[in-house]
């Protein structure tokens, strides 16, 4: 089951279309500041036909909002001057709340200077015990310790209704007996409680009232007003309390830390774009969502993939280009200096957790050390646990060597001489190379340095040349090809 809303002119949101899915689990809305994430999530949250529109929205000319669940429609059009609901089709049943992190949520229901010193007034006996889940919660998710609001307290309805409050105020009693309203916690706090309060309506309607209407909840950047840990803390419940109570939370976030908690599945990235249109791109991974946002450490990526060398680099770089695994994906390809070296910096990443949270690490040799990685395993037992693939060609050197010299390849002759060596004919420099050089060059490297030496005075540079070499692979070594690309989309999905 999917919630479809589509958003006319509403701040920057000229026209968008967006669906909700409504199976349980939690969810990110993310993009650059501008983008439209937070007004996306309110407009989302007038599904409830709870907000206060003009705080919200203003006044915008021509503005829409409309949703849909099958044949059931409901939305707000602004028109002569007002707000109007609207309604069709089969009535819309749905349970959720929405929750901000600096202005906007139903904490602030009651907050007024005027309602403030209400709540400055109020006595011990105005109050009862705050429910268990909200209690319990709240000292775990903050402080990692179910007790530490032992002391825990919400306003009476009966006071509520007598001082005309239409929230549910919260207080905290301190050591020395005092009562500081929720209104003056701390922002975590309030925004925490708040939460908590909103979700255990939830899960009484769900487990008392058996209420099986499907359920969404938004929250706004709620990272702002949380210490690392706390967030960490209030994921992992979130992630319990959706599939306990079948909810489908949806943050709007910039946190990289909360997007590595989600499945890219359950990402959607927001692009704003020179014509004022809004795109996006789902799924898609947290490193690519923030990439931004964060420095280029060469570990704050999606994925990691270690190589021998910059040739095997490039090499891996264009063929995940061209199989196309580089969407919506941020990864760093990271040359290491030898295959051993290879193996064993693995092996120190995943031991050290080096790794930010969520990151795949990959491992990708050269071919011509196939033969040698088992045994090497069996003597370095640490590493056993690690799965290696290799590059469909033993290394770019070896190929070219092997290829236009050893036995040639009248094809891969061809395609180098008619592509890149335009300037001097491909057989001549070959010829030169097999005059002057009477050194060993199993490994390939001298012949690759001519041709190296030929491509600058052209001005052209390896990449050209991988470029050239890694195109007709795809096509002659093809099964090599598909191993290694099966082998990077098990490590991306995985």
């Amino acid at each position: 089951m999917e919630l479809k809303m589509e958003i006319t002119n509403v701040k920057c949101i000229k026209k968008l279309q967006f669906t909700f899915p409504l199976d349980s689990g939690i969810y990110a809305i993310t993009g650059e500041n501008g983008c439209g994430k937070s007004t996306l999530i309110a407009c989302a949250s007038t599904v409830f036909y709870q907000m206060p529109m003009y705080d919200y929205f203003g006044r915008p000319n021509g503005a829409i909002i409309n949703f849909s669940i099958d044949a059931a429609i409901r939305g707000w059009n602004y028109t002569n001057n007002h707000w109007n609901k609207a309604n069709t089709g089969n009535p819309m049943k749905i349970n959720g709340f929405y929750e901000g992190s600096i202005i906007f949520g139903n904490r602030f229901k009651d907050t007024s200077f005027s309602v403030i010193r209400i709540l400055d007034e109020l006595q011990k006996n105005d109050l009862q015990t705050a429910d268990d889940f909200v209690r319990t919660n709240l000292g775990l998710i903050l402080h990692n310790n179910p007790e530490y609001y032992k002391k825990l307290y919400v306003l009476k309805k009966t006071v509520a209704m007598k001082q005309k409050l239409s929230g549910d105020p919260y207080f905290i009693e301190t050591l020395q007996g005092d009562l500081i309203s929720q209104a003056r916690m701390s922002t975590g706090e309030n925004l925490l409680v708040s939460v908590l309060h909103s979700l255990k309506i939830l899960h009484n309607k769900r487990t008392i009232h058996n209420d099986g209407r499907p359920c969404i909840v938004f929250l706004d950047e709620i990272e702002l007003a949380l210490h690392s840990s706390a967030l960490r803390r209030l994921i992992l419940f979130l992630k319990e309390i959706a599939n306990f109570l079948n909810l489908a939370i949806f943050f709007s976030t910039h946190s990289l830390e909360l997007l590595r908690e989600i499945k890219p599945q359950n990402i959607y990235y927001l692009q704003y774009n020179v014509d004022d249109s809004i795109s996006v791109t789902n799924p898609c991974y947290p490193a690519y969502a923030t990439r931004n946002l964060y420095s280029d450490d060469g570990y704050g990526n999606d994925m990691v993939i270690l190589v021998e060398d910059d040739l095997a680099k490039i090499i891996v770089e264009k063929i995940m280009f061209n199989k196309c695994l580089l969407q919506n994906i941020r990864v760093k390809v990271l040359p290491t200096g030898g295959w051993t070296n290879t193996i064993t910096m693995a092996y120190d990443i995943t031991s050290t957790n080096l790794l930010l949270k969520g990151t795949k690490l990959a491992i990708v040799l050269d071919k011509d050390i196939q033969k040698d990685v088992p045994a090497f395993i069996r003597n370095h037992k640490e590493c056993s646990g690690l799965k290696i693939d290799f590059l469909p060609i033993k290394s770019l050197e070896k190929y070219l060597r092997d290829n236009l010299f050893i036995k040639v390849d009248a094809a891969f002759f061809s395609e180098l001489d008619s592509y890149i060596f335009l300037k001097t004919p491909l057989a001549e420099l070959l010829n030169k190379y097999k005059r002057e050089n009477k050194k060993d060059d199993s490994d390939g490297k001298i012949l690759y340095g001519y041709l190296l030496n030929e491509l600058k005075s052209m001005r052209k540079d390896r990449d050209d040349l991988a470029e050239v070499v890694v195109r007709y692979i795809m096509i002659h070594e093809a099964t090599e090809v598909s191993e290694l690309e099966e082998y990077l989309k098990g490590k991306i999905q995985g």
